[in-house]
């Protein structure tokens, strides 16, 4: 079986988590202390909701993220979430290391009171901040909504991503025409004898 080469979809799909996770290390107020116990580690992420996986790798030396399609060789670790979970912190594993870097992830504390004030003034920020804090009470099911309507999005409104039922379509087109083009060879074969 031959290996799925990534799509220009999956590809940026792994530069955008790549940018999201690099900004959070980089807004971190610990600067990525918490990530340290994951340092070059290859940790297979995959959103099922989302029929995505990524291979995920941080450098502590350079407080770094790389997030890649494919991987040569195994992970170290496999994280299995949907986009909501992981968002609302739900994200859980029976794997060791899989779970310290869950544990890391959500560690990162950024303030970000601090990095709006820099755009909209103080004060601004403060309300803001006072603002997301009370609202954090429903955040769990915000985080979920966000997550559903993204998918929603993405698979409805701009078809950027398939949904179950169409990639269970698609692979069975493709199952079908591997099968009639090894049937052609074989006769195409016989021909040649």
């Amino acid at each position: 079986m031959t290996e799925k080469t990534p799509g220009l979809l999956e590809m940026s799909l792994a530069k955008t988590i790549e940018w999201m996770f690099n900004k959070a290390v980089s807004m971190d107020e610990f600067e990525g202390d918490s990530l340290v116990a994951v340092d070059e580690k290859v940790i297979q992420l995959t959103f099922t909701d989302l029929a995505q996986t990524f291979f995920v790798t941080y450098y502590a030396d350079h407080q770094h993220f790389t997030v890649q399609n494919h991987l040569m060789g195994a992970a170290d670790a496999h994280v299995k979430t949907t986009v909501s979970d992981w968002i609302s912190h739900k994200t859980q594993s029976d794997e060791a290391l899989a779970q310290t870097f869950i544990a890391a992830m959500q560690a990162i504390e950024i303030d970000w009171e601090e990095h709006l004030s820099k755009y909209v003034g103080d004060t601004v920020a403060f309300h803001m901040g006072n603002t997301v804090r009370s609202g954090k009470k429903n955040l769990n099911g915000v985080s979920e909504k966000v997550g559903e309507t993204l998918r929603e999005y993405l698979q409805f409104e701009i078809n950027l991503l398939p949904t179950k039922s169409q990639v269970s379509f698609f692979n069975q087109q493709v199952s079908e025409t591997a099968e009639r083009v090894e049937q052609l060879q074989q006769k195409i074969q016989s021909l040649a004898k």
